[in-house]
């Protein structure tokens, strides 16, 4: 392996580190100051601040009340109560386009269907309003049970029907959206893909991989019918709903972890439409990579409310959707997962984009797909040494070796936040003990020095920020079985991964992820101090007031 080296020019778009716009009609140097006092500022280092001061979208000091007021006498005050008040949230690999998407469609996770028959009557009822297709999101099949093709036939023959999984790995269709989208009986399996058969050769409904993901996000020229999207206008009322959730729970950033062109046109839209309430970074999908390369579309390419972090491949498939590439068998079978990208595929690409300076976001969950992502990025960084630090996206399963692979070589990793109290149980059944202590690996990756960041995945997993921490501090799933234990981290570190390290992620780690002078002013108010919270009772925390550059994003609430 080769240490990381000062990068060489080859490229139209060389990796370039975030360089925000001031806001519109205002800048650091003309707009008045305005001091904030809480109970507590988190602020870094130990001191424990009660005040800071906000200009131009960016804090400009901390301190005292006092000394502050002192700095800028005509600043006016907003006093915050008894608040603590954080960094802005930041979940570096989520899913905010399709969050968009799903609320368009039919939700079928346990809490609203928590059986098979309530599944079915809930496609029953929705296909009964004449609208065309039906698609579903959130099944859970661990949970709710299995789903079959004949049953959604008989179910509702006349509408297509598409039920998928809380991972997105895979779904379930009846024959008349198989015909909708053009997938014949006899139709071959798509590289990285599969379409699930029975012991005749029949379609079973079920489609996995790139089956069903190159239905959203297509390579350029494929013949592959896309899944139908709801309507503009449509979307743009589910976006601003859906900032407005993520606002309320304290989050001001994220990284949309696969975007082709339908995610990217929300995103666009909602920019030129002015949404100036959370900063997304994109990670393009590789499926259109030349495409945007083309564009000249690379790393950096954008401004601080909308911009290009990576691009984003898999190796492998989902944790939950049991399609991952593991070196050992799923708990009682002889299935060791499915591989998305073959080894010669993956090294190109990487190949590829390392040369041309921008930062790959490569989702890898089993030892062996990790592996294999490792081989590629030691490969390319000897063959071409660059200063882009990269990223593993979720990095499930690993090892002491793979670990100090990764340290090595400067990688990022974005461990599910979430799994572990999401799950609970359910992970040991399916990996078995001594591996699923060595999932989601916060404690071993912190000790090895590697940088960390946030991720729910959501909606492949639930959204809240303050669950998820609680996930990375004690391991207990919801179901109140240690999960891991051995990779508890402390509550100021599972925030620094939810503020810093997901900053670096992206690339913006000088801007965002701590409350000091420079940094955008992204902050959150809590009705209590995390760091003063019994760790069981994480989750119950609750945004007081989100603000992000300065302003007020979230809906009013009781502040004190």
């Amino acid at each position: 392996m080769s240490p990381i080296t000062k990068p060489r020019s080859r490229t139209p778009f060389p990796c370039r580190e975030i360089r925000p716009y001031p806001a519109r009609g205002s800048s650091m140097q003309h707009d008045e100051p305005t001091l904030y006092r809480a109970s507590t500022v988190l602020t870094p280092g130990p001191a424990r601040d009660t005040a800071f001061a906000v200009a131009g979208g960016r804090f400009l000091a901390t301190g005292e009340l006092s000394e502050l007021r002192e700095r800028y006498a005509q600043a006016r005050v907003v006093d915050l109560g008894n608040g603590t008040v954080i960094p802005g949230l930041n979940d570096a690999h989520a899913h905010f386009a399709d969050t968009v998407q799903g609320r368009t469609e039919l939700d079928v996770s346990p809490p609203n269907a928590p059986d098979r028959d309530a599944l079915l009557r809930a496609v029953r009822a929705r296909a009964a309003r004449g609208s065309g297709w039906v698609i579903a999101a959130g099944y859970d099949d661990s949970l709710t049970g299995p789903i079959s093709r004949d049953e959604l036939d008989a179910t509702c023959a006349g509408s297509p029907v598409l039920i998928r999984h809380v991972s997105a790995h895979w779904a379930v269709m009846n024959t008349a959206a198989l015909r909708a989208l053009d997938i014949a009986e006899d139709e071959p399996d798509p590289a990285g893909g599969s379409y699930g058969r029975d012991d005749t050769g029949r379609l079973t409904g079920h489609v996995y991989e790139r089956a069903l993901l190159g239905r959203y996000v297509a390579t350029a020229g494929e013949r592959m019918r896309p899944i139908p999207a709801a309507t503009p206008d449509v979307l743009a009322q589910a976006y601003d709903e859906t900032l407005t959730q993520w606002n309320s729970l304290g989050i001001t950033s994220t990284c949309d972890a696969f975007v082709g062109p339908q995610q990217l046109g929300m995103h666009t839209a909602a920019h030129q439409r002015g949404e100036r309430r959370l900063r997304v970074g994109t990670l393009i999908a590789a499926e259109r990579y030349h495409d945007f390369r083309a564009l000249g579309l690379g790393t950096g390419f954008g401004d601080e409310w909308l911009r290009v972090v990576g691009v984003k491949a898999f190796v492998d498939g989902a944790v939950g959707g049991r399609t991952c590439l593991v070196s050992e068998p799923f708990c009682g079978t002889h299935d060791h997962g499915m591989e998305f990208s073959s080894p010669g595929a993956l090294r190109d690409l990487v190949h590829t984009v390392h040369r041309d300076g921008n930062r790959l976001a490569i989702h890898a969950n089993g030892d062996i797909a990790i592996r294999r992502l490792l081989d590629a990025y030691e490969e390319a960084q000897r063959a071409y040494p660059s200063a882009v630090r990269h990223r593993i996206e979720h990095c499930s399963i690993v090892d002491p070796e793979i670990i100090a692979r990764i340290a090595e070589l400067g990688v990022i990793v974005t461990p599910f936040a979430r799994y572990a109290n999401f799950y609970g149980s359910r992970l040991e059944q399916w990996y078995g003990r001594e591996r699923t202590e060595r999932m989601f690996a916060h404690r071993a990756l912190l000790d090895a020095g590697v940088t960390v960041a946030a991720s729910t995945d959501h909606p492949a997993s639930p959204l809240s920020p303050f669950a998820a921490l609680q996930s990375m501090v004690t391991r207990k799933g919801d179901d109140g079985v240690a999960v891991g234990p051995s990779q508890r981290i402390s509550v100021a570190e599972a925030l620094s991964v939810y503020t810093v390290g997901s900053a670096a992620a992206t690339g913006e780690a000088h801007l965002k992820g701590r409350i000091t002078p420079g940094h955008l002013a992204d902050f959150v108010v809590l009705d209590r101090n995390p760091l003063d919270v019994p760790v069981d009772e994480l989750h119950s925390l609750r945004v007081s007031r989100t603000y992000v550059g300065g302003v007020r994003v979230s809906a009013d609430a009781t502040v004190g």
